[in-house]
Order: structure tokens, then sequence, then C-alpha cells
């Protein structure tokens, strides 16, 4: 078995906040995404890493996602960087007695840097002037200590559904590719399954991804407002309400 390629990943990292800096230079931008397509296809190239399976899929996956939306978010909407503004930059407010912006990319070095971390990470743009808000209904903030109570709620219900379905599909083989070799028989692969079977797997499977992202996501709110470092309206649900998917709009706009 090869090396996991744990520099490759973590220079790639680097360079996703990096390819953010905000600077009207745009071969600034082209030179980082050429570097973030190469390192990228050098994880995607080292071979035999195969185990953990887990680790491998969810690296993949991350390093796709960033590709595909640094990309997605330097070229297809608005003129890059000062056309992204957050709220709390003060962006239109004058800098100095000619009225200038302070946009960003004339903002302080230290703030560019929260101002790269936050665009490369808050994919639902919370708190940035692009968040949807034609379609989503204002919700008013809650009091902190309310935020705490109903979050450590989330969190708890959260886990013991993401056990439940831990234990459902660690009784089934073939969600463990550890168990399969060459010798193998057919028999081991859920679709082997009978149907009736398999469907309740593929759901356990499924809910256990979106309750531990929710356990996760909960966890840090309850943290990061605790300390006083987040407000409550910086973490808002990290999935809606199922009810309110009876559309297409409403499906991506308020549940996922």
């Amino acid at each position: 078995m090869g090396r996991y390629p744990w520099a490759e990943v973590l220079l790639f990292k680097v360079l996703h906040i990096i390819v953010f800096y905000p600077t009207r230079q745009h071969a600034h931008r082209v030179v980082i995404l050429v570097a973030m397509a190469y390192v990228a296809a050098q994880v995607y190239l080292t071979p035999e890493v195969t185990d953990p399976i887990k680790v491998t899929y969810t690296v993949g996956c991350g390093v796709a996602f960033h590709f595909a939306f640094a990309t997605y978010r330097l070229f297809a909407e608005g003129p890059f960087p000062d056309h992204w503004r957050r709220f709390r930059d003060e962006v239109h407010a004058k800098a100095n007695a000619g009225g200038s912006d302070v946009l960003p990319s004339n903002l302080p070095l230290t703030k560019k840097l929260w101002w790269m971390i936050d665009i490369a990470h808050n994919y639902r743009m919370i708190g940035w002037v692009q968040g949807p808000r034609n379609y989503l209904s204002p919700h008013p903030p809650p009091s902190r200590l309310t935020f705490l109570k109903k979050t450590f709620l989330k969190l708890i219900i959260n886990s013991i559904i993401a056990d439940l379905a831990i234990s459902v599909t660690a009784l089934n083989p073939a969600f463990d590719s550890r168990l399969h070799d060459p010798t193998d028989g057919p028999e081991t692969y859920l679709a082997a399954v009978p149907l009736l079977r398999r469907v309740p797997y593929v759901l356990a499977c499924s809910l256990m991804l979106a309750t531990g992202m929710g356990v996760l996501y909960n966890t840090m709110a309850l943290v990061c407002v605790g300390i006083g470092c987040s407000s409550p309206t910086q973490w808002p649900d990290v999935w809606g309400d199922w009810r309110d998917a009876y559309t297409v709009r409403k499906f991506w706009g308020y549940v996922l």
C-alpha cells in the first residue's frame, strides 16, 4: 500500500484559501487555480491508497467540491473580489475624506485573511450580501440562551439518530469494504441484498451522513456562540424542515 497524500491534501487546502486573496489581478487567480488542479491530480493519482476507505472517499469528495466551487465563485457571479462583500465589513463606509469606499481589495492584510477564510468555507454565504434572501423568510434572531438550549437539544437528537443509523449499517457487511477481496462472492455486496432490505439500508446510510454533519455543526455552533465569537444569526439550521420540500425551489432553498 502506498503512502497517503496528506502533504498534497494540506497544500490543496492552503491553495484553496489563497486563491480567494482579494486582489484585482486576475493572473493571481489563474495561477493558483492551475496549481490547485495540479495538486488535486497528484492526490487522485496516488497509487494503492484504499484504506481507510471512508477517509479516502471523504478527502476525494472534498477536493473535487472545493475546486469546483472555487472555480464557480471566482468566475460565475460578478467581478471578483469587490463584488463579494460581507455585511460586517462595512465596505460601503467612506474610508477617508476623499470619499473612497473600503472595498475588499483595499482591506488591511489581517482582514483580508479572515475574508479569504470566510469565503472559502462559507458555502451558504451566511452574513454575505450574496446570501439568498428573495425566497427565504427572515427569522427573528433568538437570544443567546434560547439558541444554546435549542442547539443542545438538536445535538442530542442528532447524536441518537446517528448512533442508531450506524448500528443499522454496521449489521450489513456490504457497507464495510474491508471484508471484500477477490475471493469474495457477490453475496457480500449491497447489490445482492433483496430490494426490500436494501432500501432501508441505503436510507440509514444517508441518515447517518446527514445527522453526522448535524452533530458536527451543532457542536461548533454551541462552542462559537457559547464563547461569544459568533451571534446566533450566523448559525441557522444546517437542514431545513422537510415539510417545505414540496417544490424544487423550496427543496434547494429551504431544506438543503
